[in-house]
């Protein structure tokens, strides 16, 4: 007899901003599985509505057990599959649901990506710069003195540094970008691919502070800190 074919756990990218960006196969998905695992069962369940699709929605963040997601685990084994999403753009990339992943992958489980939107990836795409080698830092932290530190890190590598912020640390992050980045290229990318996104490029982090974008919602900065930075559309990958 051959063995029962188990389920998968589908991690599912989600619309950053404009709703119209998830994908088809997404869709399909969302509609097929036992549950829609999510970081905010209210914004998940105004996704689905979106999108015309009916499932039942588990909040991710109330499994705080010794052992836990056994649930999903022991669904998974017996044919049942799940799919992970977050509130927005693609799980596990600064966002809840890494810790899922591990779990199901040491239990020998089948993990599936369903790509698609993510702002690290968006930003980059619109930026002409050469993105190898691109350092991701994710959310900086919260802690002054351990910011400084990651961006003095991230000082040391050539290259574009890109990382996520919220509006209420802009105060405390200008500064340090010109202190330590004062002759780099920034590119600034807010509220991507909703109406009012905004994307600016500024020659240098006076620049910026000079005339920011607008102290609202969700922002993805580059820093294009290489040492010798090639002018218009002559750089190049050598891919």
């Amino acid at each position: 007899m051959a063995p029962k074919q188990t389920g998968f756990l589908y991690v599912v990218a989600t619309p950053i901003g404009n709703p119209r960006d998830i994908t088809l196969r997404a869709i399909d998905v969302l509609g097929e599985v036992e549950a829609v695992l999510c970081e905010s069962q209210g914004e998940t369940q105004k996704l689905l509505k979106q999108i015309g699709v009916t499932a039942k929605v588990w909040p991710l963040y109330k499994d705080l057990s010794d052992t836990p997601y056994q649930s999903i685990l022991k669904g998974i084994k017996e044919g049942k599959s799940f799919a992970l999403v977050s509130d927005a753009g693609t799980p596990g990339i600064s966002d809840p649901g890494s810790g899922l992943v591990r779990v199901v992958r040491e239990a020998g489980l089948p993990v599936v990506p369903v790509p698609g939107a993510s702002a690290l990836s968006a930003l980059l795409s619109v930026s002409g710069f050469q993105t190898n080698p691109t350092l991701f830092l994710g959310f900086l932290s919260e802690k002054p003195s351990k910011k400084r530190k990651e961006l003095e890190e991230a000082q040391k590598t050539e290259g574009l540094v890109v990382f996520y912020e919220s509006v209420h640390k802009l105060p405390r992050l200008y500064p340090l970008l010109q202190e330590l980045f004062a002759d780099t290229e920034i590119m600034v990318g807010r509220e991507l691919t909703k109406p009012y996104e905004e994307i600016k490029l500024y020659p240098n982090p006076e620049a910026l502070v000079s005339a920011p974008p607008m102290a609202k919602g969700e922002f993805v900065f580059l820093l294009n800190h290489r040492k010798k930075t090639l002018k218009g559309i002559s750089e190049s990958s050598d891919t």
